[in-house]
């Protein structure tokens, strides 16, 4: 195709010029030499239009300029007319197309065709002149056009790759974010991104399967409706979750319920997280929404089970301390049998005690009453409880501080903090061990308790993770001491209940120092 359009411009604007001849200068047709540049040409062009240049070799296509610049040589025999202007096509074409070296073939044959050709005048000088000045004309035109070109060509060469390698960069983004849209389709959490202006730009499966969505994020035929609560109250259209997101605000674990449209409730734990945005872009934010209806289901079930078992310990408990407190009053009752039937009572009563946490834990509104208690009575009152084993155990106990420290609580939930930290100091101190009780006043004037021992210790990895549920530390399962994991779970519920703190400090093989403070004045919530 280059070919035949290099070819048909130039036979173009001699047939063009030839017209303008025939019109103004008939009498140039009488010059053989003209007449044998436009056969010459019209041949050129016949035999270009004709041949399969797309299986000939390039080299080939470099005779046909060739071939135009002799028969425009043959056309500048014609006296005053600048036929020689006509050279410009053939250079070019070669400048465009081919080396430096192939310019200088072609003005070579140009200058040839000057010499030869160009007797208007009979002064020799004169001829050699005007042979010089086109040739260095079309030497520099030629030249420029080269330059020129290989540049062009450079630069689309640059421009391929570059634009290669931006499609390679392409293909690798598509490919990342089809990889991280299938991730995030495989997660269960429900995740949506909605603009400042209430626009989801983006929406994973879980999300369309809660709310009832195609593919494309339209909303299907059934509708899904947002509760307070199970079987609540609808939730506004500006208190919905992806409106909320959508004004910026922050979520943070907060509870709704969703009816979806196959009539199921869903139990949705929301939140919101900024996304980063393009300058100039809409305020973009990730609305998460976790359904934990099943867990939610588990609990419930787990509390129903606990609940169920503990009822049924307490009578067979109740039967073991009523004997033995009968046993006890008998007045003829061998010393080391009392003490025998003190250790089985106290066990009973442990084991009592442990009944009501786990009862505790599994009730889903404890009321939590908030009445003058003394600190003190209920340590002495706990402390005379272990003192027994801790003597067994041949472990000191003692208690020491204000002879008062009253606050406002609930002293059966506070006297179960007391029993659990005692509990463990005396199982986990060695003989010979010391446990001590503390009572005074912090720097903030709250009421503060410290319980320290000389036992195992905790190790500092398990000190945080003593407060879940059911958890024991490897150093106590390979004791063999027996718990439940529940007791220290307990504590931090009612310490954080009545508005106080819980520190602890421990050190393996060294002992464990826990610190309780309360405030003075009537505590605020209603329930724990």
């Amino acid at each position: 195709m280059s070919v035949w359009r290099w070819q048909l411009i130039f036979a173009g604007s001699i047939l063009a010029i030839t017209v303008m001849v025939l019109g103004l200068r008939p009498e140039v047709f009488a010059a053989p030499t003209y007449l044998a540049g436009l056969v010459t040409i019209l041949a050129a062009t016949i035999t270009v239009l004709a041949l399969p240049w797309e299986y000939l070799s390039a080299r080939l296509v470099f005779a046909v300029p060739l071939v135009d610049a002799l028969a425009i040589g043959l056309m500048t025999n014609v006296p005053d007319i600048r036929f020689g202007m006509l050279w410009v096509f053939p250079v070019v074409w070669v400048a465009m197309y081919y080396s430096m070296r192939h310019v200088l073939v072609i003005l070579a044959l140009v200058t040839a065709c000057l010499i030869q050709f160009g007797h208007q005048t009979r002064d020799p000088s004169d001829m050699l002149l005007r042979a010089l000045v086109v040739s260095l004309t079309l030497c520099f035109l030629g030249a420029t056009v080269n330059i020129g070109a290989r540049r062009a060509r450079a630069s689309r060469r640059l421009l391929r790759r570059q634009a290669e390698q931006i499609g390679s960069a392409a293909e690798r983004a598509k490919a990342h974010r089809q990889r991280v849209t299938q991730i995030i389709d495989s997660l269960d959490i429900a995740l949506v991104a909605v603009t400042d202006c209430g626009t989801i730009i983006e929406m994973n499966d879980a999300y369309r399967r809660l709310y009832g969505r195609d593919h494309k994020g339209t909303s299907l035929s059934s509708t899904v409706v947002e509760y307070d609560d199970w079987q609540g109250e609808p939730l506004a259209p500006e208190q919905r979750p992806l409106a909320r997101a959508a004004r910026g605000e922050t979520l943070k674990d907060e509870r709704i319920w969703l009816f979806d449209a196959e009539g199921q409730w869903h139990a949705l734990e929301v939140s919101t997280e900024p996304m980063a945005s393009v300058t100039g872009d809409a305020h973009t934010t990730l609305l998460i929404m976790n359904d934990i209806t099943a867990a939610l289901a588990a609990a419930e079930e787990r509390r129903t089970v606990a609940t169920i078992v503990t009822h049924e310990l307490r009578n067979p408990l109740t039967a073991i301390l009523g004997h033995v407190d009968l046993l006890l009053e008998q007045e003829d009752l061998p010393e080391p049998t009392a003490k025998k039937l003190e250790i089985i009572a106290s066990a009973a009563e442990r084991m009592q005690r442990l009944v009501s946490a786990t009862l505790d834990q599994t009730r889903s509104e404890a009321q939590l009453l908030s009445e003058p208690v003394d600190l003190r009575q209920l340590s002495e009152s706990s402390i005379a409880s272990f003192l027994p084993t801790a003597e067994q155990q041949g472990l000191s106990l003692d208690i020491e501080g204000a002879d008062t420290l009253p606050i406002y609580g609930d002293a059966f939930r506070l006297r179960q903090v007391f029993d659990n930290l005692l509990s463990n100091a005396v199982k986990y101190t060695p003989e010979g061990g010391h446990i001590a009780v503390r009572l005074g006043a912090s720097a903030e004037g709250e009421a503060e308790v410290t319980i320290a021992d000389t036992g195992t210790g905790i190790a500092p990895a398990d000190v945080d993770r003593i407060f879940q549920r059911y958890y024991r530390s490897q150093d106590a399962l390979d004791s063999g001491i027996p718990g439940t994991g529940l007791g220290m779970n307990i504590v931090r519920e009612i310490v954080t209940a009545h508005e106080g703190t819980l520190e602890i400090k421990s050190d393996l093989g060294e002992g464990t120092c826990i610190t309780l403070r309360f405030p003075r004045q009537p505590i605020t919530k209603e329930t724990a």
